[in-house]
This record gives C-alpha cells, structure tokens and sequence, in this order.
C-alpha cells in the first residue's frame, strides 16, 4: 500500500499597491509606441496575423502585419516579436544503429535557433 498527500505549493505574492504600482511602470513601458519596418523571415512577402493580449482585463488585439510595411507598434508587441524563434533539429546520422539503455536507438541530436520575424525600428535603419 502507498499513501500520497498532495498539497498546494503556496504562493508568494507582493502586497496589492506594489503590485498596482509595478503593473502600472511596465504598461507604460509597453505602450510607449516605436515606428520601424516589420520583416517576416519565414514567408518574405507574406503577412503574420495573431492575437495578442499580456496583462489582465486588457482588450484582446488581432493584428495583422504585412511584410516590409512600415508602421507604429507599441514596445511591448515588438519585444514580443523580436523573441519569436524557432528550433531547426539536427540528428546526427553516424550513431543511428546504437541502442541505449532505454531500448531506444540513440540519436544524438542539436537544435540552432533561429529567428521568425524581426521589426527593426527607424532610428536603427
């Protein structure tokens, strides 16, 4: 017989005014808007659509950017974009008939990561 008690991890949580105060510093961060070029790495002359919402009881946005348009993003989408990233899997073939510990073939594998989007703002071009 096996007996398990399971309890809730208790979270540590700042006092309400601080945490209004620190929400109210990043949203204006976030909303500071940034002109610059959006740039769609993955489609060249396609268009990325997606919905984006980051702090509570905010409006959920659909936006839709084309690429090489020129437009007005606020800070915090454009950090969002700048950190969209995908990972490129690479086997390595040599090993392929070993079989590990586990009973499986091993495959020794590395991933690159490498960049989706980029929105570039003016005063860098």
């Amino acid at each position: 017989m096996e007996v398990r008690e399971l309890t809730k991890k208790t979270q540590k949580t700042l006092p309400r005014e601080q945490y209004d105060e620190l929400l109210k510093k990043e949203r204006k961060a976030a909303d500071k808007l940034c002109k610059g070029m959006f740039e769609f790495l993955d489609a060249q002359g396609g268009w990325l659509e997606f919905s984006y919402r980051w702090f509570p009881g905010e409006a959920i946005k659909v936006i839709k950017l084309i690429h090489g348009e020129i437009c007005e993003l606020p800070m915090g989408i454009v950090k969002h974009l700048n950190n969209t990233k995908k990972k490129v899997r690479r086997y390595d073939m040599s090993n392929a008939g070993n079989i590990g510990e586990s009973g499986r073939v091993n495959l020794p594998r590395s991933y690159e990561t490498i960049s989706r989007v980029r929105f570039t703002p003016v005063d860098v071009l």
